[in-house]
């Protein structure tokens, strides 16, 4: 028979003290040099990041709002592995996601204010938020002296009742574990699904077969389908759909619903801002139009000219959009003076000018000073037009490196988080109605996960990385997303406070705190405290202006925590019903080619000033 249990004892508190402190005593020394803190989202975390005090995560949203912080580790330390509890208080919001900061090596500096070494930038999934496979982002190991970083976010769902939540971030590592407080002050208001800052970054045909080893096809399209999931997740548009198939019934099957707004993103509803003509106008116009997308739907007419076609060559390509029915919008990158000058501007709906151009440093060039107010005439010429701005190699020098290229607002991997997150501020202060980015994937054509260098900057025209099972693991491939591209969603949530402020009555505080915050498109290198601080401001105004009450309806149920795995795009059930516009085929991969081709000669650096 088995021996008699032994009675129990109560332990004295003297004895617990005894046996908590011989733990540590002869706990392995490496474990006790082992040390996690946390920092906001607004800092890139370096390997030579020293460790400092702060134990718990603080953060705050509104509604149908993500926020982020990181938790980071300095070594020595092996098989790091992090857990993420639910956040709890009126209701239950999570799950809280958590990625391992994976590093890249740079070996040139992106302008003069640039930087070498290693830095953090692809976030690697611990269950990703598309298809829901558990990747590897954990275990890592951590040397002696040196920081790895966790970054974790949260969204906020659409029903959570305002107040305060709490919860946990647990990191294990061998002989140890660290568990980090997280709170969560809800706002009693929410933020739109679909930005209201419209968007169109491009995505271009040969990504995904340089980078996931795909060719045309549906599994090329589902992929494709799945970067653009992803992108409005990130509130923000790969309008470039080139997938081979320019088919009205091939767009619908697969881009329709982001277009609907039922795509299966964590952000329900999102809806697509802009969609590039890809295909015939006279077929696209009415089959848009009979889907309701109409006013999506724009022909990329030039880009920069002179440099990618003459002046005189828009009016006939703008004359064939403007022949289909309905009309499409046309939208060139320039701006209103050359565009004057030129006698062009009758036939363009987007004037779209190098931020540089709204603002450029004191007589830096014709354009120094605030240009906005140059474009009212242009505006005030037809409900169609609209004007809209973009980044380019122009905010790193393009191969400068002269002070000029210092602190402008940049999507480089060495520029600083608040950097890579002013340009939607900047929108706000130049009343622009959307952003154009050039490209999202433009180191596909080596490997970005190792070499991001691009026309003179670390990740110019690169925002994703590919996520093969070989690389992050799973099965399944999916697009892995940057600390910049999060850092451009916290942007566009910020433009919302500010419109928010200014649409319930106080325009002339939110511009006084966006203008104040960033004066200058060259001028963006602020504190992340200042913009912390300018983003509580705003929200408490929001608040005020609101009456100071929670308009949720009750709390109603708690939001489920458990997430829920996309599904992959499928043939819309009403798709036999709508407006067909004839086979496309795979006519969409030439025209990519020649795409392709036209960035690269787009890209040609201006004149170093």
């Amino acid at each position: 028979m088995p021996p008699e249990p032994r009675p129990c004892h109560t332990r004295s508190p003297r004895r617990l003290l005894f046996l908590l402190l011989a733990g540590l005593f002869f706990a392995p020394a490496a474990a006790r040099a082992v040390q996690v803190f946390t920092a906001s989202s607004l800092e890139k975390i370096r390997p030579t990041a020293q460790a400092r005090s702060a134990a718990s995560a603080a953060l705050s949203a509104a509604r149908n709002e993500y926020d982020a912080f990181q938790v980071v580790v300095t070594g020595p330390a092996s098989a790091v592995r992090a857990q993420a509890s639910s956040l709890t208080g009126p209701a239950t919001i999570g799950p809280v996601r958590l990625f391992r900061e994976a590093l890249i090596n740079l070996a040139h500096p992106s302008g003069p204010d640039g930087g070498t070494g290693w830095f953090p930038d692809a976030l690697v999934p611990d269950v990703d938020e598309l298809v829901g496979e558990e990747r590897n982002a954990f275990p890592f190991d951590v040397p002696a002296g040196e920081s790895r970083a966790i970054w974790a976010e949260v969204l906020v769902p659409p029903g959570a009742p305002a107040g305060d939540y709490h919860g946990t971030v647990t990191v294990t590592f061998a002989g140890g574990a660290v568990e980090v407080p997280v709170s969560l002050h809800v706002w009693p208001f929410s933020l739109p699904a679909t930005s209201s800052l419209k968007s169109a970054f491009g995505f271009s045909f040969g990504a995904i077969p340089a980078a996931h080893g795909l060719s045309a096809g549906d599994a090329f399209s589902t992929l494709r389908a799945r970067y653009g999931q992803l992108a409005l997740d990130h509130r923000l548009t790969l309008s470039h759909v080139d997938d081979g198939d320019t088919s009205c019934g091939h767009v619908d099957e697969y881009y329709g619903p982001s277009l609907d707004g039922t795509a299966g993103t964590e952000l329900s509803g999102a809806e697509m801002t802009a969609f590039q003509l890809m295909g015939s106008a006279s077929q696209w116009a009415p089959y848009f139009a009979g889907q309701g997308w109409s006013d999506r739907l724009f022909q990329y007419t030039c880009d920069e000219p002179p440099q990618t076609c003459a002046f005189s060559d828009i009016p006939t390509r703008a004359a064939a959009a403007r022949a289909a029915n309905p009309p499409i919008r046309t939208l060139v990158t320039t701006t209103v003076k050359d565009a004057d000058a030129q006698g062009v501007t009758s036939s363009i709906d987007i004037l779209v000018p190098v931020i540089n151009d709204l603002d450029d440093r004191p007589g830096a060039s014709q354009f120094s000073g605030d240009q906005r107010p140059s474009y009212d005439a242009f505006l005030a010429g037809s409900s169609r037009r609209e004007v809209w701005t973009y980044q380019s190699c122009m905010s790193h020098g393009c191969g400068g490196t002269s002070a000029y290229f210092a602190g402008w607002a940049s999507y480089m991997i060495d520029a600083s988080a608040v950097r890579n997150r002013a340009m939607q501020w900047l929108a706000f202060n130049f009343r622009v109605s959307g952003e154009l980015y050039y490209e999202t994937a433009m180191a596909y054509s080596h490997d970005p996960w190792n070499n991001q260098w691009d026309f003179n900057g670390n990740g110019d025209g690169t925002l994703f990385y590919p996520g093969t099972p070989a690389q992050i693991g799973g099965t399944t491939h999916i697009p892995v997303a940057s600390i910049r591209l999060k850092e451009i969603r916290a942007g566009m949530q910020d433009y919302e406070y500010l419109k928010l402020v200014s649409d319930l009555g106080d325009p002339d505080l939110a511009s006084s705190i966006a203008t104040g915050l960033f004066p200058h498109p060259y001028a963006t290198e602020v504190s992340p405290d200042a913009l912390l601080a300018a983003r509580a401001q705003l929200a408490a105004r929001i608040v005020e202006l609101l009456g100071g009450e929670d308009p949720t309806p009750g709390p109603g149920p708690a939001p489920d925590p458990t997430p829920s795995p996309s599904p992959a795009p499928s043939p819309s059930a009403s798709a036999a019903s709508r407006h067909g516009c004839g086979s496309g085929g795979a006519a969409g991969a030439p025209a990519a080619l020649l795409f392709s081709l036209a960035l690269l000669l787009r890209r040609r650096p201006r004149p170093a000033r």
